[in-house]
């Protein structure tokens, strides 16, 4: 997963300093990978750790699971309110298009992935849903 740059991310975050805004980016670049994801959140990341332990399957083993503990470890990173959904799911899967860290309030920014482009950027949601979905049909 691509991610922004870590002097972004600070810029952006006002409570984050460089080395968790280097754990973000460690945390997305690892989805890919199965061991490394597993061993930054083990070592790293003690709640999302605890997450996936009581987890049925193993959360790993499918790259929409290894996105949602990464964004899980982000999100308790970043002291959001939680990961959502945003738009409708995708036929066989149900992944949603984009999941976002809840800021509390749909202009706040915060990170968002895409999962088409497999990416975490930047910005609110408000301003997706009014581009993607002006009709209100999400």
């Amino acid at each position: 997963m691509r991610a922004p740059s870590t002097k972004r991310l600070v810029a952006t975050f006002s409570d984050l300093d460089n080395k968790r805004a280097n754990l973000i980016r460690r945390l997305a670049h690892a989805t890919d990978d199965k061991d490394q994801l597993t061993e930054i959140i083990e070592k790293e990341c003690p709640d999302t750790h605890e997450y996936a332990r009581s987890c049925y399957h193993d959360p790993y083993n499918s790259k929409i699971w290894r996105v949602t503990m990464t964004m899980h470890a982000i999100n308790r990173i970043l002291g959001t309110h939680g990961i959502q959904g945003l738009g409708r799911g995708r036929h066989g899967d149900y992944a949603p298009p984009y999941e976002y860290c809840n800021a509390g309030d749909a202009y706040y920014t915060t990170l968002i992935y895409k999962r088409e482009t497999d990416t975490l950027s930047i910005g609110c949601w408000g301003d997706i849903v009014e581009k993607e979905d002006p009709k209100g049909e999400w």
